[in-house]
C-alpha cells in the first residue's frame, strides 16, 4: 500500500557535514526503563531527543532532524529551545494507515513512524521505500516544528506549514533521490500563491509537495531565504474561508 501523505495534524548555525548526510555519530542512548522505549539525545544536536525503541530509528531521525535544523538555520530560520521525536508503530486517530508523521500543535512534539512500519507500506511517493526516505520523513517534521515556533499563538495555514516542510524534506533530500522522486511527478509547479491553499494540499498532498519544490526552485537564489521567512510571517498564504457570506 503506498504512503499517501505526510501530515501536519493541528489536533493532532552553519552547516556541519553530519548533518548534511555525511555519517553521523551514534544517537546516545539516555534513559533505558524497562519495557519502555529508550530516549536518545541526538549526538550532533543535543536539542533534539528521541524516543524509539530500536536504536537505528533514533540514529535515522536524528540525521533527518538534523538536516533541516541545518538547513532552515543557514535561511535564517532559529529552531526551537527543545523537540521531542517519539517513533511510534502506528498514528493516532485518522491518520493511522495514512501518514508518516505527524506534528503535534500543542506540545510541540513529532511522531514520526518506526522504519519497519514505514518499510511496510512498500512505497512513498511512488517509489520504494528506503531508508533515505525515512530521513527525508523526519527532516519534514522537524521543519513543522520549527515552523510551530514561529508562528503560535496565531497559527498558520495548514498550506503555508506544509510548503515549508516540503521545502526544508527536498531541500536536505539526496539528490539522486529527489531526481527520481520528481520525474514520478508530472508539471511545472506552482504558477502563483494563490495555488498554494489547503485545497491542494488535501486533495493530493505528494504532488503538492512536488508543486511547491519547484515552484520553490523559480524564486530568485538569493531571495529564497527571504521567501521562506515571508511565508512563516503568515504574508504569503491566504487563509481559506471556511464560511460563506
Amino acid at each position: 500500500m503506498p504512503w499517501f501523505v505526510l501530515a501536519f495534524a493541528i489536533a493532532i548555525t552553519t552547516v556541519g557535514k553530519a548533518a548534511w548526510g555525511e555519517p553521523a555519530t551514534d544517537a546516545v542512548a539516555i534513559e533505558a526503563p524497562t519495557g519502555e522505549p529508550v530516549l536518545h539525545r541526538c549526538p550532533q544536536r543535543l536539542d533534539v531527543v528521541i524516543r524509539a525503541e530500536v536504536a537505528a530509528d533514533a540514529e535515522m531521525a536524528c540525521e533527518g532532524a538534523g538536516r533541516a535544523l541545518a538547513f532552515m538555520a543557514d535561511m535564517g530560520i532559529d529552531a526551537p529551545p527543545h523537540t521531542n521525536i517519539d517513533i511510534v508503530q502506528e498514528l493516532p486517530g485518522e491518520l493511522g494507515g495514512r501518514a508518516v508523521g505527524c506534528y503535534l500543535r500543542k506540545t510541540r512534539g513529532v511522531l514520526l513512524l518506526s522504519y519497519d512500519t514505514f518499510e511496510a507500506g512498500g512505497e512513498w511517493f511512488r517509489i520504494p521505500v528506503d531508508r533515505e526516505l525515512y530521513r527525508s520523513a523526519a527532516a519534514h517534521e522537524m521543519a513543522h516544528a520549527v515552523v510551530g515556533c514561529h508562528t503560535e499563538p496565531r497559527g498558520l495555514p495548514v498550506a503555508a506549514h506544509e510548503y515549508v516542510a516540503y521545502i526544508v524534506m527536498f531541500a536536505t533530500m539526496d539528490p539522486a533521490l529527489r531526481g527520481r522522486l520528481l520525474a514520478k511527478f508530472p508539471g511545472t509547479g506552482f504558477i502563483n500563491t494563490l495555488q498554494i491553499n489547503d485545497i491542494n494540499h488535501i486533495v493530493n498532498p505528494n504532488q503538492f509537495g512536488v508543486n511547491a519544490w519547484r515552484h520553490y526552485q523559480r524564486q530568485r537564489r538569493n531571495d529564497r531565504a527571504a521567501w521562506l521567512r515571508d511565508i512563516i510571517s503568515g504574508n504569503v498564504v491566504q487563509e481559506l474561508p471556511t464560511e460563506g457570506p
